[in-house]
């Protein structure tokens, strides 16, 4: 088993940084991404991994989102970070299987802690064969 990945996806590079970061200092790799559309090209399931999406991300901003985060939780287990109070994308990213939202600013202890109830919750899926996304 691989050392456990967590996606950062997020347009604003100083999340993905800061994210970065963060979980590189708890021993973990990270990935950052600019789009949902590259996590889902990119996103490998074969060792424990997770989800960290910035609800700013332009692919968000419409009325297909729902769909959109459904895909992206579906894939792995993971998290919404949002800069704002915004409690229908918190309700949204809930329904769609997000595991938590985090408000900006966060605590790095606190973000690293939801991380790791993520990549647990990936940890605990049996893998007998690489998860796919049906497209």
């Amino acid at each position: 088993m691989g050392i456990p990945t967590v996606y950062v996806v997020s347009s604003d590079t100083g999340v993905g940084d800061s994210v970065r970061e963060l979980v590189e200092s708890a021993g973990l790799e990270a990935r950052i991404l600019p789009s949902l559309r590259a996590f889902l090209d990119e996103v490998e399931t074969e060792h424990p991994a997770c989800l960290v999406l910035d609800a700013l991300i332009d692919e968000l901003q419409d009325q297909d989102r729902q769909a959109r985060l459904a895909a992206a939780f579906a894939m792995l287990p993971g998290l919404l970070i949002t800069d704002r109070g915004d409690v229908p994308m918190a309700v949204h990213a809930v329904q769609a299987g997000a595991l938590d939202v985090v408000q900006k600013p966060y605590g790095d202890r606190s973000l690293l802690s939801r991380i790791k109830k993520a990549l647990a919750a990936d940890a605990a899926i049996p893998r007998p064969a690489a998860r796919t996304l049906p497209r």
